[in-house]
């Protein structure tokens, strides 16, 4: 669910866009004679201070590269030439399997261009912004492959310099890889200092900023810890509003660890030895492999699923890397792991969007108040979302029902649900205007071609929601076994046909759902409203039955009557409540003044006809 379904259509090799852009290269073979290549220009994969990079495709061989394209109005001083020439000349001599491939560059009249390995699943950074922060397991892995690529840097005596999420890149196999050597510096001899300010804010070294002693291989050390914590906590250790109080913050080495953050211990260690102002009491690249955040009795992953470019791994997929039980049973694992994904499979909050909140003029407050029980009497809602994932950037959510469904609303408004019972599922067309929505019904073995990408995506959503694998053939096998000694047959008879109801039942599913800054909101087809705060609250209105089901932070439910569910001396529900229906207010002025643009539009349309008819109604003429 990332890339991987793209770059099966489209790996390194496609069909160009026969309406792109078209840049030339020059060829002058031994013999003088000089051959033309040709270049589709792509889409536009990222842009820095003095290049932009896009999608580059050879019309001979239709292989794909990321091409660096340098204006050449930016080089007319000697410096920003000299820049260039290095970091071509560097990045050209680096051949490793962690380091983006150099291909060649050429010039035109008016820019250079830097052909690159084309790395299809982005930065580190994107997968970041999607994530909003990664397990321990899947840090280990990459930054394994980053130790890897730097030992190979320092020892050809190259510092990197610029080593940041936005410079690690991953390839359709999930595999990291160095790139963007534009400040990247060669040492003429070994204990050679440079002096040179340079480094993106967050994780420039003290000994940069210092400028007095000079800076050596250490800086990229230090940029390693500060790439550990940000993956970890989910923003840098040194982040702040501008850069002059960022600058002052890692001078002073002034960071901490968030008071509910999830790490281990052994992360925190190491991230401490790092992140030391003196840079030669900094570790080596070898003592950071033999430390014990890489040594935890568990195996570390070579690579990593395509799926978790989106989702957090399952932990079916974890356990194949944790050590076997020993004589008491017990697996020594680091717990953080997860409970991270037992967190984060809930509500993709983080740490950074926590403190966030905490320090902005958050509209709901965490607050502890005891509240007076809900109604005994009073029936919750039979179905709503349980856990659900926003992977909106890229192909649409997908949620995990209470009744144990699963589904995705796509970005087209498609949306696909699935029967765990039948492994039926249910797909309902886009809707077009006032049309009603068309629902096929297909199996997971026997569905249209034109779905296969949906069903696949629906399949890794599910995955990951339903977290551990459960095991259907014993459930099968309980389900389908004699009652036991003991055992009422009318009682197992009764199962049966409660679960033959279940069958029968329409299916519910996620007919809308919005972002807001504090919540998300999802309207289910069961006319159920529900509100998923930040803080792990829930608000849950149901319309047919009257009632709201308030949800606190530890997941204890209680449901009042909607009438009087505001006139509650429960403090917290009340004031969610009121902010639930200042969303929905909000969103019903919307709909009425789009209906109102919509029917003020026909009536200017039918004005306009009449007025080209002389005034004459055309159903008369």
């Amino acid at each position: 669910m990332s890339q991987s379904t793209k770059d099966k259509e489209s790996t390194t090799k496609q069909e160009p866009d026969p309406n792109a852009a078209v840049v030339e290269e020059k060829i002058i073979k031994v013999t003088g004679d000089v051959q033309i290549r040709k270049y589709y220009k792509g889409r536009l994969l990222g842009k820095g201070g003095f290049a932009k990079c896009y999608e580059f495709t050879c019309s001979e061989n239709k292989k794909i590269f990321a091409a660096k394209v340098v204006a050449k109005s930016g080089l007319v001083k000697s410096r920003a030439k000299q820049k260039l020439i290095s970091e071509i000349k560097i990045h050209k001599s680096l051949h490793h399997p962690q380091i983006v491939a150099f291909e060649h560059y050429f010039e035109d009249t008016e820019n250079v261009y830097i052909l690159l390995e084309m790395c299809h699943n982005q930065t580190l950074n994107e997968l970041l912004k999607r994530r909003k922060r990664l397990t321990e397991i899947e840090v280990q892995c990459y930054i394994v492959q980053l130790i890897k690529a730097l030992k190979y840097l320092h020892s050809h005596r190259v510092i990197h310099r610029d080593l940041k999420l936005g410079n690690l890149f991953l390839t359709d196999k999930m595999e990291l890889k160095v790139g963007d050597f534009g400040l990247a510096t060669k040492l003429d001899f070994e204990g050679e200092r440079k002096r040179t300010v340079c480094g993106t804010p967050n994780y420039i070294a003290p000994e940069i900023l210092d400028g007095k002693t000079g800076h050596s291989y250490e800086v990229d050390i230090w940029s390693l810890g500060v790439i550990v914590y940000t993956l970890i906590i989910g923003k840098p250790p040194f982040e702040t509003r501008d850069v002059k109080t960022t600058y002052k913050r890692i001078k002073m080495n002034a960071y901490s660890f968030p008071e509910n953050a999830i790490i281990s211990e052994a992360a925190k260690n190491l991230i401490s030895q790092i992140l030391v102002t003196d840079p030669a009491k900094r570790p080596t690249l070898d003592q950071i492999l033999t430390h014990d955040f890489f040594n935890q009795g568990t195996s570390i992953p070579k690579l990593l699923p395509t799926s978790t470019l989106a989702c957090t791994p399952s932990l079916s997929y974890i356990r194949q890397f944790m050590p076997d039980a020993g004589k008491d049973g017990i697996v020594n694992k680091p717990l953080t792991t997860t409970k991270l994904i037992e967190r984060t499979g809930t509500n993709n909050n983080t740490t950074a969007d926590k403190d966030e909140n905490r320090n902005g003029k958050d509209a709901i407050k965490n607050l502890n108040v005891n509240f007076p029980q809900g109604d005994p009497h009073l029936k919750g809602p039979d179905t709503w979302v349980k856990k659900w994932v926003d992977y909106s950037s890229k192909y649409g959510l997908g949620y995990l029902l209470s009744n144990g469904f699963s589904g995705v609303f796509f970005n087209d408004s498609s949306k696909i649900i699935l029967n765990p019972t039948t492994n039926q599922f249910n797909y309902i067309e886009r809707r077009m205007s006032d049309k009603q929505e068309i629902i096929s019904t297909h199996t997971m073995t026997d569905y249209p071609k034109d779905l296969q990408k949906k069903v696949t995506l629906l399949h890794h959503f599910k995955n990951y929601l339903e977290g551990e694998n459960n095991n259907n053939e014993s459930q099968n096998e309980a389900a389908n076994k004699a009652p036991a000694e003991g055992e009422n047959k009318d009682d197992a008879d009764k199962d049966k046909d409660k679960d033959k109801d279940k069958k029968d039942k329409p299916f519910t599913y996620v007919k809308k759902w919005m972002r807001t800054r504090h919540a998300i909101m999802f309207r289910l087809s069961n006319k159920i409203v529900q509100v998923c705060f930040q803080d792990k609250t829930e608000i849950i209105l149901s319309s047919e039955s009257r009632v709201v089901t308030y949800a606190n932070k530890r997941g204890e439910r209680t449901t009042y009557p909607l009438s009087t569910a505001l006139e509650m001396s429960n403090y917290e529900m009340t004031k969610r409540l009121k902010y639930t229906k200042d969303i929905l207010t909000h969103m019903l002025n919307m709909n009425q003044q789009r209906n109102a643009q919509k029917n003020q539009s026909s009536n200017n349309n039918q004005d306009n006809t009449k007025s080209n008819n002389n005034g004459k109604d055309p159903t008369q003429q």
